[in-house]
């Protein structure tokens, strides 16, 4: 996408040409800005996608719990190109 900003459900109406492209879903438990339900439906779109909900975090990627699961993430997948047990 070339904008910060998806269309309501333009992510989920795509999800059909992402599956084969290994993913983890990062989402913080209190985030307002993007709530949980969105990355709920979206692991239920996207299945093979890995989902993490950060139980004491909001919407930012500084935050303590979502930025050591951001680094385990991408750690994870330098290594083993998954991001799967």
């Amino acid at each position: 996408f070339s904008t910060p900003f998806v269309p309501e459900a333009g992510l989920l109406a795509a999800v059909g040409s992402l599956k084969a492209i290994p993913c983890m879903i990062v989402q913080g438990r209190y985030d307002m800005v993007c709530p949980i339900v969105s990355a709920h439906e979206l692991h239920v779109a996207w299945p093979q996608a890995m989902y993490r909900i950060i139980p004491d975090a909001g919407h930012s990627a500084w935050e303590p719990g979502t930025l050591a699961a951001l680094v385990e993430a991408t750690d994870r997948f330098a290594r083993t190109q998954t991001f799967g047990d």
